[in-house]
């Protein structure tokens, strides 16, 4: 049974990879201090939206968070703890625990190539980055994968312009298009921060939604305490619920990895 809480966790957080005491944000608060108006969809007003979209992503060099995270594989549900670092554009580091702390596995995430150490079964598996092609859309980025953990907006799925609408009402901006196969939507909040990103290809049945909330201040930055993800490729449903709490933003951060001979090696 760990053997499959370990593999499927490890792959939700792929898809999917501010203590107690941070200030959580109040809808009330929620308010943009640069208001977006979106007054057409014209190329030139949506390159200009796009602009002040972008500003509000994160600015980071590197992320460290904590979280709690329930699994739903539908029959099964399961609770682990993850450690999440990042350091932007070069490595994503992942640590889950299951029962008492006990690690029970690793992973290490570059632009070239996916790591992960299956500590519960003594194994060790080493791929090239497409790897993660069997479970998403080959337009998938490392980028992506950043994106997708702090909620940020991806730029290259913006990258046709004439492929992306937008709407606005008194609560939030909404954009949506495709790029290729992929048809994504998000929906931003006051703040130009989404609280949800939808990516789906319908030629494979695929769909990961998913959903940002309980906004707090972290490093200055507004950042989703709370991250609700549905993954389904049409056969089966899989659920997680990520909790952080603690998140800091620009600091020091350590990625060990080893391989012992212990370890049986899949390639």
């Amino acid at each position: 049974m760990w053997n499959k809480i370990v593999w499927v966790g490890i792959l939700v957080t792929l898809l999917s990879s501010c203590s107690s005491k941070k200030k959580l944000l109040k809808e009330a608060d929620l308010k943009s201090e640069n208001e977006l108006v979106i007054k057409d969809n014209t190329r030139e007003a949506k390159k200009a939206t796009l602009r002040n979209l972008f500003l509000t992503n994160l600015s980071y060099s590197t992320f460290s968070g904590k979280a709690k995270m329930r699994l739903d594989l539908g029959k099964d549900k399961f609770d682990v703890t993850s450690n999440i670092r990042i350091e932007k554009d070069k490595r994503i580091w992942i640590s889950i625990s299951a029962t008492l702390g006990i690690e029970v596995a690793r992973v290490l995430i570059t632009p070239d190539s996916v790591q992960i150490l299956n500590k519960f079964q003594n194994e060790y598996m080493v791929k090239p980055f497409d790897y993660l092609y069997r479970f998403a859309s080959p337009d998938l980025t490392f980028s992506n994968l950043q994106d997708l953990l702090l909620a940020n907006i991806s730029v290259n799925l913006l990258s046709d312009i004439d492929a992306v609408n937008f709407k606005q009402d008194p609560n939030s901006v909404q954009l949506d298009g495709k790029l290729n196969e992929l048809d994504f939507l998000y929906k931003l909040n006051n703040n130009n921060r989404p609280y949800q990103f939808r990516l789906s290809q319908l030629s494979k049945k695929q769909l990961l939604e998913a959903n940002y909330g309980e906004y707090a201040m972290a490093s200055g930055q507004e950042f989703p305490m709370l991250l609700k993800m549905i993954i389904s490729d049409g056969r089966q449903e899989i659920k997680t619920e990520i909790n952080f709490n603690k998140v800091t933003f620009n600091e020091p951060v350590e990625m060990p990895f080893s391989v012992s001979s212990r370890y049986k090696v899949i390639r």
